[in-house]
């Protein structure tokens, strides 16, 4: 087939693909008339997608985790251009949300090539957009060391000890926090801002989201806790019963402004860890990416 009418974003070094499944998902893609794109270190996505978008093109699938998807959808967002995802990562958040199979990469492709489009909210911070979710404290330090591990140690050794190590240094921020003409000063370990709402009641490491598109962010705080009561949380957490904890709290908003004593301030953005100069501004931009999943 000659005619191009879409690209495939692959990022070989996302994980769970072996040699055999990358070269038939390269096959399947060139026989469903996608040009494929490796993605690496460097390579300026936002210039091929406009390329791709003003000769026409319409069909863009990422395959990699939450970290290739989060790239791709930076050109994405405001346009007519249709995301799917074959998630190979190691959370695969996005592709959960849309009950796209994150362990059968074959049905995930069929998916995102013919699966229901729809309309969803992302978030902005600081002029990036997220699809999920902005996490300060213990998190990012858990992205850092899981990056120092990944290439000595399989995925689920690596994350393991990144987040012994996390626990280990547990490192706390203190915010200013402005919403709703409100101004809050919060000292903690565990501050996320997410793109709709999660269900928190859901046992396991992954929370689902309860809708894609209410137009509004998500704003989840723990009160500053000792090593071994945030220990105790997280149990909480895996268990579904997270907001039974003292000092849990859960906000509502479309924007907010973080504020804090030093220039820049260490987040990881869907999962990737980014400095961001302060104050950080985020917002909701609501029904402003088409994406293709089952639900």
């Amino acid at each position: 087939m000659s005619h191009r009418d879409g690209i495939l974003f692959l990022n070989p070094r996302a994980g769970t693909f072996s040699a055999s499944d990358e070269s038939s998902l390269r096959t399947l893609a060139y026989e469903n008339g996608l040009r494929v794109v490796e993605v690496h270190p460097g390579i300026d996505l936002r210039a091929i997608i406009r390329e791709a978008l003003d000769a026409g093109l319409r069909k863009f699938v990422a395959a990699g985790g939450d970290g290739t998807i989060h790239h791709v959808a930076q050109a994405l967002v405001g346009t007519e251009g249709v995301l799917g995802v074959v998630p190979v990562g190691s959370v695969n958040h996005l592709a959960r949300d849309l009950d796209v199979p994150v362990d059968d990469w074959r049905t995930a492709f069929e998916i995102a090539l013919r699966g229901s489009v729809r309309q969803i909210d992302v978030g902005r911070v600081n002029g990036q957009y997220f699809l999920n979710s902005v996490m300060l404290g213990v998190y990012p330090a858990v992205s850092e060391f899981r990056e120092r591990f990944r290439s000595t140690h399989s995925r689920w050794r690596a994350y393991v000890k990144a987040i012994r190590l996390a626990l280990h240094h547990f490192p706390h921020v203190t915010l200013v926090i402005e919403y709703d003409g409100r101004v809050e000063t919060l000292r903690t370990q565990m501050f996320v801002v997410s793109v709709n709402a999660y269900d928190l009641s859901q046992t396991g490491a992954v929370s689902p989201k309860t809708t894609f598109n209410d137009g509004r962010l998500a704003m989840y705080s723990l009160s500053f806790m000792s090593r071994l009561q945030f220990v105790g949380v997280v149990a909480k957490y895996l268990r579904g019963k997270i907001a039974d904890v003292p000092g849990f709290r859960s906000i509502r908003t479309t924007s907010l402004r973080l504020d804090t004593g030093r220039r820049r301030l260490r987040l990881s953005i869907d999962g990737e860890l980014v400095d961001l100069d302060t104050p950080v501004q985020i917002a909701i931009v609501p029904a402003s990416l088409l994406v293709r999943g089952m639900r």
